[in-house]
């Protein structure tokens, strides 16, 4: 129990302390945050959105490369990326995760550990991407600040590390295999079976990371997707009055993402709000005020068309936020899916 709700309570105490940082450095400056808001073309919106949701559809393209004998189509892969979106927005401990695999396996019959399995590369290869993105900005910015260099390095080198150890699991998936097999023979007779089938859908799942031509092609479109979502952040610099280059975005873009790996409250409140306003006084020379209007601008702009659009997919497939993280998935599934033009 006190496991739990420190898992609960830790989380909650690191986005209210960054809050009350982020409230604190714009509180002199509570003026000039007004009528920055006051200011903003919120016409730059569009295309800002645009932006964001033209590198979801290419992650899902990445998605459907990670699991491709399973046929699925880009609209399923795409609405459940949506859904996992909108749940970690609004639901703790990154229950995203778990709804996209519960998707996935009622609309596409997906295994779970074929699944959880895309989801660890996805994770690595959106590290590694990011990564390189920002050390490129400071190479054509060698004005920022250094932080941001230990950054890039020391998470390059760490998803750099987690890529290289999937592919070694990938190569001896049969040891994973056999470990958890053994591990197995301790465990009811319910669970034990189910765990071994996970584990070596889940290592046949990892295949993908060995083939270096499919894995350059997933880097490259990895790199794509995050070039569009960090467009979103250069385009609502314009909105709030910040005239800035692109590689300023991709440096405060890039640090505020990578502030979310922290543990933190649903939409990541607080430690992507306190790593984008300090990123951006310091890169694009900027006060506190309009630091916290642009953070402002571009957390909804992040926040609430995700969870308009993954609401709607739930709505119209006939599935509820609980169904999503708790209730496990059927076999088969014939009632509405994002496939069906009709409700069953």
């Amino acid at each position: 129990m006190k496991s739990r709700a420190a898992r609960f309570v830790i989380p909650l105490a690191i986005s209210a302390v960054l809050l009350l940082l982020v409230i604190n450095s714009v509180r002199g400056e509570a003026d000039q945050l007004k009528d920055a808001l006051g200011a903003t073309d919120w016409r730059l919106i569009i295309p800002a959105i645009a932006l964001y949701f033209a590198g979801v559809l290419l992650r899902s393209v990445r998605w459907g490369m990670l699991l491709p004998e399973y046929g699925l189509r880009l609209w399923t892969l795409f609405c459940a990326l949506i859904v996992g979106f909108t749940v970690n927005n609004l639901l703790p401990f990154r229950m995203g995760e778990v709804a996209r695999a519960y998707l996935l396996a009622r609309w596409g019959q997906v295994p779970y550990g074929a699944t959880v399995a895309s989801l660890v590369v996805e994770r690595v290869l959106d590290g590694l991407s990011l990564a390189l993105l920002l050390l490129v900005a400071l190479w054509l910015v060698p004005s920022a600040p250094g932080y941001l260099l230990a950054v890039g390095v020391i998470a390059g080198c760490g998803f750099f590390a987690g890529l290289a150890l999937l592919a070694l699991a990938a190569w001896r998936a049969s040891a994973l295999t056999m470990f958890v097999g053994f591990f197995a023979k301790w465990m009811p007779s319910r669970l034990g079976p189910a765990l071994v089938g996970a584990a070596g859908n889940f290592a046949r799942s990892l295949a993908v990371v060995h083939d270096t031509a499919r894995l350059a092609r997933l880097i490259g479109l990895s790199l794509v997707a995050w070039c569009c979502e960090l467009g979103l952040f250069y385009v609502l610099m314009f909105s709030v009055g910040i005239l800035s280059n692109y590689p300023h975005a991709l440096l405060v873009g890039a640090a505020a993402n990578f502030a979310t790996l922290l543990p933190s409250s649903p939409g990541y409140a607080g430690t992507f709000d306190a790593a984008l306003t300090r990123t951006a006084q310091d890169v694009l020379n900027i006060s506190a005020g309009l630091a916290g209007a642009y953070d402002i601008v571009v957390h909804a702009t992040l926040f609430l068309p995700v969870v308009v659009v993954g609401t709607l997919v739930l709505w119209r497939s006939r599935i509820t936020f609980d169904q999503v993280t708790h209730t496990p998935a059927p076999v088969a599934d014939t009632q509405y899916s994002p496939l069906t033009t009709t409700r069953a």
